[in-house]
């Protein structure tokens, strides 16, 4: 039996976010801001506390969250009411998402590795489809050089391959793949090493 996900409990916390990198958004993701259109339309796929729709949001960019989660979707909606922000927030499992319409920028950070390993690359095929020509995907899992924490197991059922991310943007131009093998301390919760990979790829114009 699946241990339940602690990030969840988390998620009912007020008022500030403090899993994932403190509601600051990734490196990858505050870098790419820059290449973006003015009103680009941003997909956070996987979005726990809603970090990085969050983040574009208050940038100006059209925000959607989708994530399983109803405690983080309703801190996302909680958060963003308080700051004057329009996100579309979503319960929805990633893999039953119907993704409506096209994006310039999906993230979809730190989820892929808990879905099976075979349901992940569809996953990823329709974050795909659902990109606009020259549009970016920043997509980071964890990958299996380091097990799975013990407090977390029967979780992380889908764990990739070093190699397995950017082989499933060959098509795309990858322009920055990176693998990572840190410890990170949860607030009040285990310290966990990981190890994981994140790209940033950009469809063909």
């Amino acid at each position: 039996m699946a241990t339940k996900p602690f990030w969840d409990e988390s998620y009912r916390r007020p008022g500030r976010i403090d899993t994932f990198g403190g509601g600051k958004p990734s490196q990858q993701v505050a870098d790419i801001v820059a290449k973006l259109p003015k009103g680009a339309r941003t997909l956070d796929l996987g979005c726990g506390e809603g970090r990085h729709a969050l983040y574009l949001a208050r940038l100006g960019f059209e925000a959607v969250a989708v994530d399983i989660s109803a405690s983080g979707i309703a801190k996302v909606r909680d958060m963003a009411a308080a700051e004057g922000l329009c996100i579309e927030a979503i319960q929805c499992d990633m893999r039953d998402y119907t993704f409506q319409g096209r994006f310039d920028l999906i993230v979809c950070y730190g989820c892929l590795h808990l879905i099976h390993r075979h349901q992940w690359p569809g996953v990823i095929a329709r974050m795909k489809a659902a990109t606009t020509a020259g549009g970016y995907n920043l997509t980071g899992a964890m990958t299996d050089k380091a097990p799975e924490p013990e407090d977390q197991r029967g979780l992380w059922v889908g764990l990739f391959r070093e190699g397995e991310l950017p082989a499933q943007y060959a098509d795309w131009q990858v322009l920055e793949d990176k693998t990572y093998d840190f410890e990170h301390q949860h607030p009040d919760g285990p310290r966990h090493r990981h190890t994981g990979e994140s790209l940033v790829a950009r469809k063909p114009a």
